[in-house]
């Protein structure tokens, strides 16, 4: 891939201006009602097989800079039940070229907008700290402090199968020790990733609203959408024939529950 052909300024990449690209980038993500995932990390560490592990999804997963350059979303169903986007960043890379620093930085700026990055490392990599801090001090530039104690940020430790007995332990050792969560997973062999996934579930419901909600028996729709879009804690059915239900539900889709109760005349 060509980084720069003389043809085009630092501020286009692949004949787009980035300006554009990511004011699309930002109208798509506010016509999606779900919480965004971004996947962050070195070239390497193995980002786009962890967002083809998690999908299922075919995206490029190379040793190949900037493969990834536009970001790759999918819809993720978490086991609660709660829908995100997962978002597939390009990779860093030390000692950046200048004529690829605006595209770096421009896609990079998508991150901001999430609502929780994976910061993925290539555990098993001889430079994985001094990796991570190059992505830190990148990611701080950007306005995401990684050391805060409210970081939106999920540390993951991939290719775990890469390490012999005695290293595995180290790493897992030093992950107890850590001051903050590493996750320790595998892209390649699915190791770690219900795990990884029930993680990132348990982040983004820290603002989960618990409601109790009445549905007649005619509703099956809006039973239906409850089950599709909330975590249902507790179901009891009631001897009209309707169901009573406790349900966890992400307040970003509060008011369309609202809607749909409007609607049905329960509100």
């Amino acid at each position: 891939m060509s980084a720069d052909n003389g043809e085009r300024g630092p501020d286009r990449f692949d004949g787009r201006p980035l300006t554009r690209t990511r004011e699309l980038h930002r109208a798509g993500r506010k016509r999606v009602p779900y919480p965004v995932v971004a996947i962050v990390g070195y070239t390497n560490a193995g980002k786009s097989t962890l967002f083809n592990r998690i999908t299922g999804a075919g995206v490029v997963a190379k040793d190949q800079v900037f493969a990834t350059l536009d970001p790759t979303m999918r819809e993720v169903r978490l086991a609660s039940g709660r829908r995100i986007i997962l978002s597939d960043t390009v990779g860093f890379i030390s000692d950046l070229p200048t004529t690829l620093v605006a595209a770096f930085r421009a896609t990079l700026e998508e991150v901001l907008a999430a609502d929780l990055v994976l910061h993925v490392r290539d555990i098993s990599h001889v430079e994985t700290e001094a990796q991570r801090r190059d992505v830190e001090r990148v990611l701080g530039e950007l306005g995401i402090d990684a050391e805060a104690a409210d970081a939106k940020i999920l540390e993951v430790g991939n290719k775990v199968d890469r390490l012999d007995g005695a290293a595995r332990l180290e790493v897992a050792r030093a992950a107890e020790r850590a001051e903050r969560d590493l996750l320790l997973v595998s892209a390649a062999t699915g190791e770690g990733i219900d795990t990884l996934l029930a993680a990132i579930d348990a982040r983004l419901g820290e603002r989960d609203e618990i409601l109790t909600v009445e549905i007649p028996p005619e509703q099956g729709r809006l039973l239906s959408w409850l089950h599709d879009n909330a975590e249902v804690l507790d179901q009891q059915r009631e001897e009209t024939g309707g169901v009573t239900l406790r349900v966890r539900i992400d307040p970003d889709l509060r008011g369309k529950l609202q809607g749909h109760l409007k609607r049905a005349g329960l509100a």
